[in-house]
């Protein structure tokens, strides 16, 4: 039996040193593969830094060209407003000449009117004026002929109350006596 333990004992020893030399195997191997990787991740590395310059490039590119598109449609459209403009600004003289001038020929037009209004109403006026004077002179003549008719009445009112004082008087100059 001892045998069998030393036979197992020298068998739990090199299965014991197997096992390390196999840890020390893997060690190596995953330290090589570790590597292996980090030699791959540089590389990737330099890729990506190499892909990234070349889409930055193209983005530079892309901008450069949609920029000079803006320009070209902002030059257009800047001569598109100005020939708009120029034409609004013709449209507006021609609209202000033709306001003007249909101005002009209604202030001729209400002159014209105006001035036959105003003659017609000179007349008016004349023929008024005219007629209030005669009838001022009519009337004048009816206050003086009330006038005369007042005078008429107060010198024979005068007349009555001088006569009737005489009356009173003499009335009053017999009863006294």
């Amino acid at each position: 039996m001892e045998e069998a333990r030393k036979e197992a004992a020298a068998g739990t020893e090199e299965a014991e040193f197997r096992r390390e030399s196999q840890i020390f195997f893997l060690g190596s191997w995953v330290q090589n593969e570790i590597r292996d990787l980090r030699a791959e991740i540089r590389e990737l590395r330099k890729e990506i830094s190499g892909v990234e310059a070349k889409l930055r490039q193209e983005m530079k590119e892309i901008e450069a060209g949609l920029r000079q598109e803006i320009q070209a449609v902002e030059t257009s459209l800047r001569q598109e407003m100005k020939n708009t403009e120029a034409g609004l600004r013709r449209e507006m003289k021609e609209m202000e000449a033709g306001l003007r001038q249909e101005m002009k020929n209604m202030e001729a037009g209400l002159r014209r009117e105006m001035k036959e209004m105003e003659a017609g109403l000179r007349q008016e006026i004349q023929g008024t004026e005219s007629k209030l004077r005669q009838e001022i002179i009519a009337f004048r003549q009816e206050i003086n002929t009330f006038r005369q008719e007042l005078k008429s009445i107060f010198w024979a009112t005068v007349g009555i109350a001088l006569a009737a004082l005489a009356v009173s008087i003499t009335v009053a100059v017999k009863i006294w006596q």
